[in-house]
This record gives C-alpha cells, structure tokens and sequence, in this order.
C-alpha cells in the first residue's frame, strides 16, 4: 500500500468514518478521468467479425490426432458443434492410454496375490490351517514311503534364546538400614 496523503485509501476511509459519525455531508468521490479516445484501426487489420469464417469440415470427416481443430475452438462456432468436434478428438484412441500413474488401476480381485510360498511361513495361513490337508497328505506319503523320521525345523533365533540356560543376575551386597527402617521394624520380626 502507497502513502500518497490525502489519496491514500486509509486516509480516505477515515475521514468518511469521521464525517459519518458527526453527521456531516460525505464528500463525494472524484469522478474517473474521461477515457482518451482510441486511434481508430489501420484498415489492413479487419475485427474478427467482419472477416469471413473458413467453412468448417463435417464432424465425421475428422480423423483423431490428424485433423485440425483450431477452427472449431473459435468462440463464433455453434457449442454443439465444438462438443462433437472435441468428443471426436479425444476418442481417439492415443488419448485413452494408461499413464501408469493410475494407483487404483490393479486387479485387485485376484485370487492369489500372495505367492503360496511366501503364504505358508504366514502364521495367519497356520492358524487358519489353509494348509493342513496338504500338510497330511504329504506326511502319510513320507510314511507310506517308509520314511519315519523327520528332519527337525531350524529354530529361529528367539527360540533359540529360550531354550538357552538363563543367565543369573550380578549379585547385589545388602545394605544397612536406614535409620528410619531401624524404627519402625518391631522386635522379633
């Protein structure tokens, strides 16, 4: 904001508050300064309206991206016909490609999205026992084999901390009672 003094708009403003209040006659604004009259236009520039339009070709003869739209977006064509020469642009089919930006573009309605692999070390799949059956039927296929023993799974490393002998805590030396503890200890306790 500029301080020209009295024209600065603050300034203004208060004196038109101040003069409200008492009751006094608002000034009354400066009228706009007259606009200077243009120079009139060379004659080799005609106004767009005096100009001839191009005719405009059928709307079923354009072909995608090969055509020329430009005169169909002048402001003097009929909006129905812009609509239709812009429907047919965009149908084309360069314009219906998936960017890959797209983030609900996935089929999210596979039936396996988790690879059975990676499914079976879930322990939601063990408890659910999605794969018990399997699980049976190639224990009784070991058996049927002749095959009795087992190999023992790998522990994993906070198993392998539990089955460990525990660790005894470093010894702390009693201390003496406090002088306060002394007291209120009864005799014979």
């Amino acid at each position: 904001m500029s301080s020209d003094g009295d024209d600065d708009f603050l300034n203004r403003w208060s004196r038109r508050k101040h003069a409200a209040r008492r009751g006094a006659a608002l000034p009354e604004p400066d009228p706009p300064p007259p606009a200077a009259e243009a120079p009139p236009a060379p004659a080799a520039s005609m106004p767009a309206a005096e100009t001839p339009a191009p005719e405009l070709p059928p709307v079923e003869s354009l072909k995608g991206l090969e055509s020329e739209y430009k005169d169909f977006l002048r402001p003097d064509v009929d909006p129905a016909t812009r609509s239709a020469a812009l429907r047919k642009l965009f149908g084309d089919p360069h314009f219906n490609q998936m960017d890959g930006l797209d983030i609900y573009i996935d089929d999210y309605t596979k039936a396996d999205p988790i690879p059975p692999a990676m499914l079976r070390t879930l322990y939601q799949a063990r408890t659910l026992g999605l794969f018990e059956k399997e699980e049976r039927e190639e224990e009784e296929r070991k058996k049927a084999e002749g095959s009795t023993t087992e190999p023992t799974p790998a522990a994993t490393p906070t198993e392998t901390a539990a089955l460990e002998q525990p660790t005894e805590p470093p010894s702390v030396e009693p201390t003496a009672p406090s002088p306060a503890e002394q007291t209120t200890r009864t005799p014979g306790a």
